[in-house]
């Protein structure tokens, strides 16, 4: 089972989209998905429509067992593929677990739940927008973590923070976890700022670390959230190339958790 953590440290760069792109890339490839919602807005629980249980991430978080994690997962209302797609919902109560003053030993428990959980080829963690104790939450319980930004002034300086606070976690708490990339999302090329911040962030962080393609701004990013459903159901032509960028960066992102598998194997 590899499982991806998504972060960013602003709200609006397109982090749910993402996550939600890649889990309907694995829908397509008929894999098996959870999506575990740790963002207290909740908006990837919203898309995929899930028929909420009375348990939540939250309820997971309070009781950080196996059995409490799947008596909490819902099915979603995401088809369209040999695949399937269930979350484990946010709710508003997730809030409280997000404190976190850094004068105290963090004991994760969302991988202590995660641990003997069966069934999935693929969990994908929507972080808050934010790096508090929610995000060190899901980097502790995860193979990889992607950063998602825009070209935009604060894109690089976040990008830079999200990577300190993935390190820290390796060296602290989950030593196998890896830095996948950083996904440049909404990006017009024929937009001298928006060019300009992508050599920045290259500039900065090296070529290596974007994950490419990088991901063009379309309308039918939105109409798929509009509507509940995977971009791979939107019948147009931005939707069309923003399909096949997920199913690029899938393919790059199961590819590394293949290799830290093996490289972490005794």
């Amino acid at each position: 089972m590899t499982v991806i953590s998504v972060l960013s440290l602003k709200g609006g760069v397109g982090k749910t989209s993402y996550a939600l792109g890649i889990a309907g890339a694995a829908l397509k490839r008929g894999l098996s998905v959870l999506v575990i919602d740790l963002d207290p807005q909740g908006n990837a629980s919203s898309i995929l429509r899930s028929r909420q249980r009375s348990h939540s991430a939250a309820t997971v978080l309070g009781h950080p067992t196996a059995d409490t994690l799947q008596e909490s997962i819902a099915k979603t209302s995401w088809t369209g593929g040999p695949g399937t797609v269930d979350v484990l919902a946010s709710a508003p109560e997730l809030i409280r677990f997000d404190s976190w003053t850094g004068n105290r030993r963090f004991v994760p428990k969302l991988a202590r739940a995660l641990k003997r959980l069966e069934g999935y080829d693929l969990v994908i963690i929507d972080c808050p927008p934010s790096l508090g104790a929610l995000t060190r939450e899901a980097l502790a319980a995860s193979q990889l973590a992607v950063v998602v930004t825009t070209p935009s002034y604060f894109g690089a300086q976040g990008a830079e923070r999200a990577l300190d606070e993935i390190n820290e976690i390796r060296a602290t708490v989950n030593p196998d976890l890896e830095f996948a990339g950083i996904v440049l999302n909404r990006l017009r090329e024929k937009t001298d700022e928006h060019r300009y911040r992508k050599r920045e962030l290259i500039e900065i962080h090296g070529a290596s670390v974007l994950l490419k393609p990088t991901i063009p701004e379309r309308v039918a990013l939105q109409q798929a959230e509009s509507t509940g459903e995977p971009i791979q159901s939107v019948k147009s032509a931005g939707a069309r190339d923003v399909t096949k960028i997920f199913d690029k960066h899938l393919n790059k992102l199961l590819k590394m958790a293949r290799k830290t598998n093996v490289e972490t194997s005794p």
